[in-house]
């Protein structure tokens, strides 16, 4: 049994590319790893700006910081977590190289202002999908929208490996040329490399993991949909809290189940103190965190996101969850805005 570059990865690959919808895809070491080859393949590097809303995960930073780009950060979207499309509009610079858009919580971000901006200005468009597999915009599955879909496969994923994993969609041939030699040192064969590369291989034993978890991804997806409407249908009419978005013409699989309160840190002890389990994500906007400060990338003011990871709390959601779980957890929210 070979352990890398096996059957299984083959396998994988024409499965998730055929599901996504995309003409190629390919498995590598993990999401973050899918965001940093994403962007070498797509010819982002050094002195280029890369947009990025400002409420997302600290990978996507780190993707552009590495491949010696600019991150420009803008606020977030009121609507559905992803970016506004006009702070994108106003952001975009002769320097701008690409834009990052991420599918928070598994909600699809609006992509029709982006791909409309995109080919205005040729920018790239980059899809963060790691909390949205399977989520769907306007009957497509995301990541298959932009230059390159970059999903996360690690074990808290809607698609979970045993340990960290990811993939990368594209439709381009040669950015699919570009991320299969990229994986493996730019190593076109043995002791022969066209360019520098990563070690960044999906292994074997993760793609069978994965192939098994492909097939039950959509009965997944759709429980953990079933528990969302019903906690959405339950909180809608409380006083104080917002549940997540819901459009549509578009289909979230709630990677998280986040809604927003001001009084969040107050309804989490409250929770905690009865058995329920919550979490933020995520709590400090990337302008606000040690790493961005340190490195100079200047101060911004960006109201919605600051005002979103202030509020964020994310409830207990997982296909497993049972139905007395979840109306427990309904009724001690309820209790605690209805007192």
């Amino acid at each position: 049994m070979r352990l890398l570059g096996g059957r299984n990865l083959k396998a994988f690959e024409e499965e998730i590319a055929s599901y996504i919808g995309t003409r190629y895809a390919f498995g590598v070491a993990s999401g973050s790893d899918a965001l940093l080859l994403g962007l070498v393949a797509a010819g982002i590097g050094q002195g280029d700006e890369v947009i990025l809303h400002a409420n997302a995960f600290m990978a996507a930073v780190e993707a552009i910081k590495w491949v010696g780009a600019r991150p420009i950060l803008v606020d977030a979207s009121e609507d559905d977590f992803g970016p506004d499309p006009e702070q994108v509009h106003r952001a975009i610079s002769p320097k701008t190289k690409a834009v990052i858009v991420v599918h928070m919580y598994g909600h699809p971000a609006d992509l029709d202002p982006l791909l409309e901006l995109r080919q205005r200005h040729g920018f790239k468009l980059i899809e963060d999908c790691s909390h949205a597999h399977g989520a769907e915009y306007k009957g497509r599955k995301v990541g298959s929208f932009g230059d390159v879909g970059c999903f996360s496969c690690g074990v808290v994923k809607n698609l979970g490996a045993f340990g960290d994993a990811g993939f990368c969609t594209t439709d381009d041939p040669e950015v699919a040329r570009k991320l299969d030699l990229l994986r493996v040192h730019g190593q076109v064969k043995k002791n022969q490399h066209l360019f520098y590369g990563f070690n960044s291989r999906l292994d074997e034993i993760q793609a069978a993991v994965l192939r098994i978890r492909l097939r039950l991804l959509d009965s997944d997806n759709r429980r953990r949909q079933e528990i969302a409407a019903l906690y959405t249908e339950a909180f809608r009419k409380l006083d104080g809290l917002i549940p997540p978005p819901e459009f549509p013409d578009r289909k979230s699989v709630y990677h998280r189940y986040v809604v927003r309160t001001k009084k969040r840190e107050e309804l989490r002890a409250f929770l905690k103190e009865r058995g329920v389990e919550t979490g933020i994500q995520y709590p400090l906007p990337l302008h606000m965190q040690d790493a961005w400060l340190g490195e100079g990338y200047g101060k911004y003011h960006l109201p919605v996101a600051e005002r979103i990871c202030s509020e964020v709390l994310s409830l207990p959601l997982y296909p497993e969850l049972t139905d007395e779980e979840v109306q427990y957890v309904i009724e001690k929210v309820t209790e605690f805005f209805r007192g």
